[in-house]
C-alpha cells in the first residue's frame, strides 16, 4: 500500500472496523484515560465489544491498564482505567536541509524523545548523506535508550520533485550534485532494511500537518504555500494530498509572474515567483526608495529581516508598506493563477511570510479583488500558520506514518 496517499485502508469486516474506531479514540483524543463506558459512549459501540477489543489491545501492549478509577457519585463498582501506549513503537524523522541534517525520534503521540543536528557539505552525494544519517540514527538510539527493534519507520523530508509512487527524486535544485531521477527511497530502504521508509517533499509534508492540526480541513479544498528560501505548495482535496505523474503539482515557486525580470532564478528562468519574493530580493528592494527611509522605524535598525519589514508595515510605517506592497502584488498574481487553476476554498501561508500580519494580507486581497474574475464577495479563506515550518513538516510526515502503522490488520485480530 502506498501510505503516502493517506488513504483510509480500514479493515473490511465489522469487528475490525469497530476496533479501529476504538483505537482511534485513544490515539487521537487529548483525553489521557478512558473507562470502558466512556469509550462505548464516545464511539457508539457496545460495552461488551469495547471490553473485548481493549483486552486484545492491552495484550498487544497498544493500550495500558492503569488500575481502578473513582466510583460515581452514587457509588458502585470502581471502573477500570485504560490509556494509549504512545511508546508501543517509535518513529525516526530526518529532514535534509541545505547543508544540514536534522534527525529525531518521536513516540506515537508525536512527542520528541531525542534529536540531533549535523552539518553537511551542499556538494554531498546521496550516499554521503545516508552514511551521515546512519551515524545520527545510532547516536539517537544511544541518547534515547530506545531499542532499534521498537522503531517502526523513518520519515524523510527534503526539497525537490519527488514521485510519491516510486520515491524517485526527479530533480532537487538545492542539491544539484545529485543529478536527476535519483532512486532516493530505494537507497534509504537498502540502508535501513528493518524500517518502513517514507519520503516526501518538505512543502507537502508541511501541508499534511494542516490536516493533523485542523481536522475540519479534511472536507475542503486547501492550498498551502510553503515560504522559506524557496516557495512551494501543497494541494489538498477532501483530506487527500494531490500529486501527479510528474510530481509538479504545487511547484508554484517557479511560476513565472514577471518575465521581464533581469535576475535569473536558480532553475534558469527569469521572473519566477520565489525569486521575486525571496527575503534576499525584498531586502535588496529596500534600496529602491532611499527618500522614504528617513523617519522610518527601520532607518537605523541593523540586521533587518523580512519579518521586521512586515511587522513595521503593520504599524503604519510608510517605507515598510512600500516594500511590502511590492511583495504582496507578486503574491496576489501567484494566488490569482492558483485560484484560476484549482480554485481552493482555503489558502494557508506557512513559513517566513506567515508573520505578514493584517497589512500584508489586506494588500494581497486588494490587488486580487481588483481583477475582473475576483469580486469582493468571493468566498476564499486566507490564513497564516506561524508554527515553525520544520516542525510542521515533521508533524505532517510522522502523523502519516502513524496512520500507516495503525492500518495493520494484524493489530485488530485476537
Amino acid at each position: 500500500m502506498n501510505y503516502l496517499q493517506n488513504k483510509a485502508a480500514l479493515p473490511t469486516d465489522l469487528k475490525q472496523r469497530n476496533r479501529r474506531e476504538i483505537l482511534k479514540a485513544f490515539q487521537n483524543s487529548p483525553k489521557e484515560e478512558w473507562t470502558l463506558s466512556e469509550i462505548s459512549d464516545f464511539t457508539g459501540i457496545s460495552r461488551a465489544t469495547v471490553a473485548k477489543a481493549i483486552a486484545t489491545f492491552v495484550k498487544k501492549d497498544v493500550l495500558r491498564y492503569n488500575g481502578k478509577g473513582n466510583s460515581t457519585e452514587i457509588g458502585g463498582k470502581k471502573p477500570d482505567i485504560f490509556s494509549f501506549n504512545s511508546e508501543y513503537q517509535f518513529l525516526a524523522y530526518l529532514n535534509i536541509g541545505i547543508g544540514t541534517l536534522e534527525m529525531s525520534i518521536l513516540d506515537l503521540k508525536l512527542e520528541e524523545k531525542a534529536s540531533i543536528h549535523a552539518e553537511i557539505a551542499i556538494s554531498s552525494s546521496v550516499e554521503i548523506i545516508i552514511k551521515k544519517s546512519q551515524e545520527c540514527y545510532q547516536a539517537l538510539l544511544k541518547k534515547s535508550l530506545i531499542p532499534e527493534s521498537k522503531i517502526y519507520g523513518l520519515c524523510i523530508s527534503t526539497s525537490g520533485m519527488i514521485n510519491q509512487e516510486t520515491g524517485v527524486i526527479n530533480c532537487n535544485l538545492s542539491y544539484t550534485y545529485w543529478g536527476n531521477d535519483i532512486p532516493f527511497k530505494a537507497m534509504f530502504e537498502k540502508a535501513y532494511p528493518s524500517l518502513k521508509i517514507l519520503v516526501e517533499n518538505v512543502a507537502r509534508a508541511a501541508g499534511r500537518a494542516e490536516l493533523y492540526y485542523n481536522r475540519e480541513l479534511k472536507t475542503k479544498k486547501v492550498f498551502t504555500v510553503f515560504t522559506f528560501r524557496g516557495i512551494s505548495g501543497c494541494l489538498i482535496e477532501q483530506g487527500q494530498i494531490q500529486n501527479s505523474k510528474n510530481s509538479l503539482i504545487g511547484e508554484i515557486g517557479h511560476m513565472i509572474i514577471c518575465p521581464d525580470d533581469t535576475e535569473q532564478c536558480r532553475c534558469g528562468s527569469r521572473g519566477c515567483f520565489e525569486n521575486m519574493v525571496s527575503e534576499e530580493r525584498v531586502l535588496k528592494n529596500m534600496n529602491s526608495y532611499p527618500e522614504m527611509k528617513k523617519g522610518s522605524i527601520l532607518e537605523n535598525k541593523e540586521n533587518i529581516q523580512l519579518k521586521d519589514i512586515l511587522q513595521a508595515a503593520n504599524t503604519g510605517d510608510i517605507y515598510a508598506q512600500k516594500i511590502t506592497n511590492q511583495a504582496a502584488w507578486y503574491f496576489a498574481m501567484a494566488f490569482r493563477n492558483i485560484i484560476l487553476t484549482v480554485d481552493p476554498e482555503v489558502i494557508i501561508i506557512q513559513g517566513i511570510y506567515a508573520s505578514g500580519g493584517t497589512y500584508f494580507l489586506k494588500k494581497i486581497k486588494e490587488y486580487l479583488y481588483n481583477q475582473a474574475y475576483f469580486p469582493k464577495t468571493s468566498d476564499w479563506t486566507f490564513l497564516y500558520d506561524e508554527r515553525n515550518i520544520w516542525q510542521l513538516a515533521k508533524t505532517g510526515l510522522a502523523a502519516t506514518m502513524v496512520n500507516d502503522l495503525f492500518q495493520n490488520r494484524e493489530l485488530y485480530q485476537d
